[in-house]
């Protein structure tokens, strides 16, 4: 599996411009803990491109979380559309929309359009920039999101991975991690410690893994 193909993807809030292998199924899951106590006890993100739509990437995740102290279960649907293909036209764009769990977005009870670019700066670094809104169905209420991430091969089997991004009214986040890829390349695997993710002053510790088959 490239890294083309799962891009930041996982725990990173940051999204890029690329979608997953079409014919393939990817699946993403991790866990993370917060210093407040705040937990995501697994989420679970599996994906599918359709051959006959080799530009759209369907989602649908499933989270069990902590937030101060209470449990909560949802699902999240999503899907990404590519408009350019980073490798074919040296830019990739996309539009990513859906409820909670991608994207800059951290919470289940908002929906979400980001607009995802990815640029390569050489062969071992791509940079990517998130901009678009969220409306919150509780607060009815909608805001400006944002995020920037730096993507770097530091090894034919290492990617390390750092990232900013924020809402309006919140105080950014930021995360950063290593990407090794096991088993030839068919498992990567994050270890990414992160602050601030869901706007509180918390320090975030997740381990997670994503794979194509």
């Amino acid at each position: 599996m490239s890294s083309a193909a799962l891009a930041n993807g996982g725990p990173y809030a940051v999204d890029d411009a690329g979608v997953a292998t079409p014919g393939k199924f990817k699946l993403e899951s991790w866990t993370s803990w917060a210093s407040n106590g705040d937990q995501v006890l697994y989420l679970v993100s599996p994906g599918y491109v359709f051959e006959a739509l080799p530009f759209v990437e369907f989602e649908l995740t499933l989270e069990r979380r902590r937030t101060d102290g209470e449990w909560a279960t949802t699902f999240a649907p999503a899907a990404k559309i590519a408009f350019r293909d980073i490798e074919e036209h040296g830019v990739g764009l996309a539009l990513s929309v859906g409820s909670g769990h991608a994207g800059v977005i951290r919470n289940a009870d908002t929906i979400y359009a980001v607009v995802p670019l990815s640029l390569p700066v050489n062969e071992r670094l791509n940079l990517h920039f998130n901009a678009g809104v969220e409306r919150d169905l509780t607060e009815n209420e909608t805001a400006g999101v944002w995020g920037m991430a730096a993507q770097v091969m530091a090894h034919d089997r290492l990617e390390l991975i750092g990232e900013v991004f924020g809402s309006e009214g919140n105080r950014p986040g930021w995360q950063a991690g290593i990407r090794p890829f096991l088993f030839d390349g068919n498992v990567a695997l994050d270890i990414v410690y992160g602050r601030n993710l869901d706007g509180e002053r918390a320090n975030w510790l997740t381990v997670g893994f994503a794979v194509e088959f």
